[in-house]
Parts: structure tokens; C-alpha cells; sequence
């Protein structure tokens, strides 16, 4: 069974070098390669990961179509790009209309640094367009180290999986940075994706054990969050928790071959 990232980070090779400064040190985070393409696969074969699904985020309305005009054309054997989308963008179902004609699978969005909360009337038409278009949504989720915000909070999220019960959402970071409580409480066992991005290490071992079990091992995704960790470190990580054989496949790969395969 392959091993599938499905939450890496990579920007065209004139904006790498720019692009990891300025989110390092909003961050205050480390790379672990240099933000290019080739920076990604190189580091896919040190970890052995055999797919990455690379999510760029628009901080502006107007850099939406660039970024996807960039990324129709990654896709490879390898890399499984997804769009971009922003809440102002002005004909979003002709956005995403496009990317679903060049093979795209769905499109990310940050709230945090999109200044968007999920339930916002804004949103409605991004929404729609994607339930119809069967486009999968991933959404950063909970906060972010960057920022003291947290506009992506459990219960918006679960008004939106409420209101939109077709759409196909993956909620980051176990759904939701360092708001696990509530992600327990009110998301566990949501028809709804999550990943492990950026989560070993800061959420303990047994809480995270816990979590993807009360959720459902079979919607829980392998992400690095490169180039923010080192990938490596991550699987090896998920490899010392108390998962079965099979539920460690599930995550590491299975699960993200049933999401991209739609």
C-alpha cells in the first residue's frame, strides 16, 4: 500500500525563498526543505512517501487564479495538487468549474489567514459550487501559531457540516489545532476527514491515539504539514503510537486512496 501525505506546502520556485521567511517567522517555525517542488520530493524520498498532496493557500482574491494556473500544472505521478479558493473571489463556481476540468480533487482554505470564519454568508456560494461539483474542501482547522485567532472552531465547522451535508470537507491538524477538546465533543464521528498534521508532539501520544479511534480510523489522513516538520520524523512518530497493523495502513495511505479516489 502506498504512503500518501496528503497536507504538504510548496510555492513556485521564485517565491520558495520568500514564502518560508515570511511564514517562518510569523510562525516562528523551522523548514525542513526549501519550499520548492523539488525541495518536496526530495524530502518524499528520504521519508519514503510515494504521493503528496500539495495545498497552497491565496492570501488574496486576486492571486487565486495564478496559484491555480500554477498548480494544474504539478500534477503527477507524485504530486496531487488542489486549488486554491478565497472567500472574495467573484465567480467561484467558474473557479472551481476549472479546476475540476483539469483533474484538480478540491481546494484549500485558512480562515486565519484568509480572515474568514466558515459560517459566513460569504462562503455560501464556495459551498455550493463545491457539494455540486463533488470537489473536496480543506480546510485549516483550529488555530494557527502564527496567529491568536481561531476562526475555524468545532462548532463552526459542525453548522457547516449541519447546513451543507454533502459536502467533502478534511479538517487539518485533527480537527482543529490545540482546540481538541472541542473536536472531541463535537466533531468526533462527523462525516468529515481529519489529518494528523502539525499535531504529534504538541497533542500527547494517548490523547491522539484516542481521538482518531473516537472519530473513526478510516477518516483519519497521514500530513506532514511540510516543509513545517520533517516527514521522516513524523512516520516514524505515528509508527511508536498504539495503532494495529491495520489501522496504521489506513492512516498512513488506505484512507487517503479512498478520499482522492472520490
Amino acid at each position: 500500500m502506498p504512503t500518501i501525505d496528503t497536507h504538504t506546502h510548496a510555492w513556485p520556485d521564485s517565491l520558495a525563498a520568500t514564502a518560508i521567511s515570511r511564514v517562518g517567522d510569523l510562525g516562528s517555525i523551522v523548514a525542513h526543505y526549501d519550499g520548492t517542488v523539488l525541495g518536496l520530493l526530495a524530502s518524499m524520498d528520504r521519508a519514503g512517501i510515494d504521493r503528496s498532496v500539495l495545498l497552497p493557500v491565496a492570501t488574496k482574491a486576486s492571486q487565486v487564479r495564478t496559484i491555480n494556473d500554477w498548480v494544474i500544472g504539478l500534477a503527477s505521478e507524485r504530486i496531487v495538487p488542489f486549488g486554491a479558493m478565497h472567500p472574495d473571489v467573484a465567480d467561484p463556481w467558474a473557479e472551481i468549474a476549472l479546476l475540476r476540468a483539469a483533474g484538480v480533487r478540491g481546494f484549500k482554505m485558512h480562515p486565519e489567514y484568509q480572515s474568514f470564519e466558515p459560517t459566513e454568508p460569504r462562503l455560501q456560494p464556495i459551498y455550493r459550487a463545491a457539494a455540486e461539483q463533488k470537489m473536496t474542501i480543506y480546510f485549516h482547522a483550529g488555530g494557527d501559531v502564527a496567529f491568536d485567532s481561531v476562526r475555524g472552531t468545532p462548532a463552526s465547522f459542525v453548522d457547516v457540516l449541519d447546513a451543507w451535508p454533502d459536502l467533502r470537507i478534511v479538517l487539518a491538524h485533527m480537527g482543529g489545532f490545540r482546540v481538541w477538546p472541542g473536536v472531541l465533543e463535537r466533531l468526533a464521528g462527523r462525516d468529515v476527514w481529519i489529518d494528523t498534521a502539525y499535531t504529534l508532539g504538541h497533542l500527547p501520544d494517548d490523547e491522539f491515539v484516542a481521538l482518531a479511534r473516537a472519530h473513526g480510523i478510516d477518516r483519519v489522513l497521514f500530513g506532514s504539514d511540510g516543509p513545517w516538520t520533517d516527514s521522516e520524523k513524523e512516520i516514524a512518530h505515528l509508527r511508536r503510537l498504539a495503532f494495529t497493523p491495520d489501522e496504521l495502513a489506513g492512516i498512513l495511505g488506505g484512507n487517503a486512496e479512498r478520499l482522492l479516489a472520490g
